[in-house]
This record gives structure tokens, sequence and C-alpha cells, in this order.
């Protein structure tokens, strides 16, 4: 399978020589062709995999020593009270992809909130420090654990 070069125009011109591979939403078109780019890269067929969040999940690929996270963040602007969580369970997952086996890795996270609580607590691995703010934040707020989101009413 050829390298993708679709959105990959800047990697190619500062790692020309690189085999870089594109695996999202826009360009798998079956479970077949996930897991052919995703068995590619586990087999050293590209050297770089460029990704959504669906990479960041559940695969242990040997020799993966560098993660980059762009626009780290994006998810704390959602209107939704889990927001921070998911953004700490998505870095920390990510994170957990490189140096998983002999070599060592490196996570690079690029953020405009580099003091909120879930990405500062996700770049330290700190899960009991994010669980206290959590529930700080939430307690505050009177989001669940401490209050219901809806009120049921009996029917008359």
């Amino acid at each position: 399978m050829a390298a993708r070069r679709e959105g990959g125009d800047e990697l190619h011109r500062h790692f020309p020589k690189a085999r870089i591979a594109r695996l999202d939403w826009d360009t798998v078109t079956g479970k077949n062709h996930y897991e052919q780019i995703l068995g590619g890269f586990r087999e050293g067929n590209y050297d770089i995999l460029v990704g959504t969040q669906m990479i960041a999940k559940g695969h242990d690929i040997p020799n993966v020593t560098l993660v980059g996270v762009i626009n780290a963040d994006i998810g704390l602007g959602m209107p939704d009270f889990r927001a921070a969580e998911r953004t700490f369970q998505l870095l920390t997952q990510v994170a957990g992809r490189a140096g998983r086996h002999q070599l060592p890795g490196t996570v690079v996270i690029q953020t405009i909130n580099p003091d909120h609580y879930a990405v500062r607590c996700a770049a330290l691995q700190d899960y009991d420090k994010f669980y206290e703010k959590e529930l700080q934040f939430r307690r505050l707020m009177r989001y669940p654990l401490f209050a219901a989101m809806a009120q049921h009413s009996r029917p008359r």
C-alpha cells in the first residue's frame, strides 16, 4: 500500500523520506482497510502514522517512540460536564502508545490551555489529582455524582 499524501504535505516537507500513512474516518473505507493500515504500521511499513483519536485506544504497537497530539484541549470547549474527563482519558490513552516496549517514548501535547487540570494531570499521568480536581468541580457545579441531571416527575 502506498503512503497516503492527503494532509501529509507538511510532514513530507520535513521528512521527505518518511513513509506516512493516514488513519481517520475520511481515509478508511472499511474495517479491512483500517486493519491494513494499522497492520502495515505495526509491521514497519510506515514510519509515521497520522490519525484522529480513533488510533489512541487499545492498540499495542511496538517501536512507537513519539506521539504528538495537536489541539489536545479542543474537547474542553464542549458543553458537557464530562469534557475534562474525556480529555484526560484521551490524552492518557494516547500517551500510553509511546514507549510500550524496550524503546523509551516521548509524548508532545500541543494546547492553548496548558494550565487546565485535565491537560496538566494527563501530562503528569496523575490520576489521583485529576480525580480530586474533577470531584471538586462537580461538587461545586452540582453535577453528578452530587446531583441528578434530570428531575423525574410522577404521572398524576
